[in-house]
Parts: structure tokens; sequence; C-alpha cells
């Protein structure tokens, strides 16, 4: 058993509450941050990026032994560019857990993650890592990350890949412990996984509260989503992780001067975003910042459904059934690994009544042969990390 594990890499929701850090001490404050502004919130979400991020963090911390220390990767960055090193981290843990998603990619240089990594003497577990797309891989990856895997095969290291593909890809390149796991995400709240999964055939497709997710502003299909698989009656919600950022959605503040309400997660500012002029349905957008929060809400949910990977899992840990939209190789990776159920989004698209085309799939799912792929998985996972000696 590893006695001292460093995990750093993509955070939990809990990095919000890192006051200071210095040398491998890291002080957290009570109080969480209330960003009800649009100045505050933009900048809120800028530092993760992607709300669904915090779920990647979170499962990688609940997978760790209860003595594991996460400390924020900027604070390891910092360290290794102003001159103060990494003695101390180095001096004080026996393993690093990096946690990661799709790394492995054409539009990331990982320069930053290359430096840290190069000044830890200690084996290195790549957590989570993956794919984006498959022709990056064909095309050749940035220098930054070449650099990565160099640096890696100089240490002792373990890679825990979100699938096939990017094990294989690892493999080739001369790696030796590859083994393929999924995101950790995944194996957090796993009672609810399976409970989520066997409710999926019950399911009354445009019935009662769904929730969506992915990508509203990028795309007209998600409009589309929301209109077709929803009724007048129903209660129709969206959960926002990075479309502010990234797509044509904006929010300006209401008369009060705020965008989001913190207490219920719910954006109350005035909304807009493309194709929004199409939206034949009432749709209460939200955004999380505290994954405990987002599973509470969305514990009151009959049925989630997306373009969203997290946006689905967070639904399946809360005990609501889900159904995934594959949109890219990132996202089919982790789908075919895990066996999560999952529709592709050209087969909704091409459907012309898509409710009806969802109910069915629901219909003929193989639930047992769900729950048991899910249960290996679950395994697989679980005894990789104690193959490490994370355990």
């Amino acid at each position: 058993m590893r006695s001292r594990i460093l995990i750093t890499g993509i955070p939990g929701h809990y990095t919000r509450l890192v006051r200071s850090a210095k040398g491998a001490t890291v002080n957290y404050g009570e109080q969480q941050p209330q960003p009800e502004s649009k100045e505050a919130f933009l900048r809120e979400l800028n530092n993760i990026s992607n709300t669904g991020n915090y779920l990647i963090g979170e499962g990688a911390l609940r997978a760790m032994p209860a003595g594991a220390t996460q400390v924020p990767f900027w604070h390891l960055h910092n360290a290794c560019t102003n001159g103060t090193g990494l003695d101390e981290i180095n001096a004080n843990f026996d393993i690093c857990v990096f946690t990661c998603a799709n790394l492995l990619r054409k539009g990331l240089s990982a320069d930053a993650e290359a430096l840290v990594l190069k000044n830890l003497n200690m084996p290195i577990v790549m957590l989570g890592i993956g794919i984006q797309n498959r022709a990056d891989l064909e095309s050749g990856l940035p220098e930054g990350t070449q650099a990565l895997l160099d640096i890696l095969k100089g240490k002792e290291h373990y890679f825990l890949t979100r699938g096939h593909e990017t094990a294989e890809f690892l493999k080739s390149r001369g790696f030796s412990f590859v083994r393929p796991t999924g995101c950790p995400s995944v194996y957090f709240q796993p009672h609810n996984m399976r409970a989520s999964l066997k409710r999926l055939p019950d399911v009354k497709v445009g019935s009662g509260r769904t929730v969506f997710s992915g990508y509203l502003g990028a795309t007209e299909e998600a409009v589309r989503d929301v209109n077709m698989l929803s009724k007048p009656e129903s209660e129709n919600f969206y959960v926002v992780q990075d479309e502010f950022l990234h797509f044509d959605m904006k929010v300006e503040p209401n008369k009060d001067g705020r965008v989001y309400d913190s207490t219920s997660g719910e954006m109350i500012g005035d909304m807009a975003y493309k194709h929004s002029d199409q939206m034949e349905r009432k749709l209460k957008l939200h955004t999380f910042f505290d994954t405990n929060q987002w599973r509470a809400w969305t514990s009151s949910m009959d049925f989630s459904i997306g373009r969203r990977f997290h946006g689905n899992i967070i639904a399946l840990q809360a005990g609501v059934p889900a159904l995934m939209v594959a949109v890219d190789d990132r996202m089919r990776e982790m789908l075919n690994f895990t066996g999560l159920p999952a529709i592709e989004a050209s087969a909704l698209e091409a459907a012309n009544d898509r409710a009806e085309f969802v109910s069915d799939h629901l219909a003929d799912l193989n639930v047992p042969q769900v729950v048991e792929k899910y249960n290996d998985r679950e395994t697989n996972f679980r005894t990789a990390l104690r193959d490490i000696g994370l355990n």
C-alpha cells in the first residue's frame, strides 16, 4: 500500500475552497464563493473551464485511501516556475496520481504537465487519460505532449486509460503498465449507478421532469432535442457546463445585478443563445460549481438525456436514469469501454420522432447485461488501483 499519495491534475469542486498553498501544505477556507455577478460567475467558470471536470477530480479522490492528499496543480506549476521547487513535495509523498481527461489531443500542448511531472521524483499514475479524436493520434501530438510522454518513459509509470484506443496507442509507444479502466467518475456512487441503469426501461420519455445537457448555443440540434423529447406540460431543464466560454451563449445581469442564484444553481439573468428563437418549450437553465449540490438537485429529475458525458454521469450518480447521446471519439471511447447506454447523435437526428426513437431504444435495452458489464468494469478499475498499491 502506498501510504503517502499525492493527487493532482483535474480537481474536484473542493479546490474552490483552497485559500493558499505552501510546500506540501494546502490551506482551505470554510466559505464557498457565491459568484452571482456576471464577472464573478464567468471567472468561476473560467477557473475550471468545464464544470463536468469537477466529477473527474472528485471520482479520483474518492477512489483513493482516506489519507490521500489533493494538491492543486497550479501550486505545483507555480513552484516549478518561481524557483521554489518541489523538494518538500518530493519529501512528503511516495506516488503521484495525476488525474487526466482527453489529454492526448491536437489542440493541447501539455507543456505545463510536462514541467511538473519532470520535477516530481516519484512514480506517476496517469488516471483517466484519453483521446479527443482518433485523427489527432494519426497526425501527431503537440510538442509539449510528446515531451510529457518522453518524461514518463524515464519514470516508473502507470497509465489507466479511458478506453481501449488510448491503451493501444500508448502500448504502441512502448509503455508497459497500461490498462483501460474508464473515467474515475463512473465508479463514484456505484450503488446509485446500478439503480439508475435498472430504471431505464421504466422511463416515460417526454413526461415529468427531464434534464438536458449539451450543446446549447453551439448546435441547432440541442434545441430540437428539447422540442422533440418533451411535451408542453412537462418540466424541462438544462445544465450549463462551458457554454458561456466556448459557445454562443450569453447572459446579462437582472435588475439586481445578478446572473446566477448560488442557492438554487439557477441562471437568473437575461439569457441569449444561438437558435433560441426556435425553442418551443419552456426551459430553465442551471449551472453548478458544487457537485454535491448538482447531484442533490438532479435527484429530483425523472430522466436525463444529452450530448455531455458528465452531464449524464451525475444523473446516474444521483439515482436518475440517463441516456448518453454520443457525439465524438472522446465520448465513444468511454461509452464503448463502460457499456453505458447510449445512442449515436446522427441516429437521433435522423429519427422522424425522437421521443419514439428513444423510447424504443430504452425498451430494447438488455439491462441485466448492462449492469453486469458495469460491475465488471468497476471491479477492473479497483483491481488496477490495488495492483498499483492505491488501496
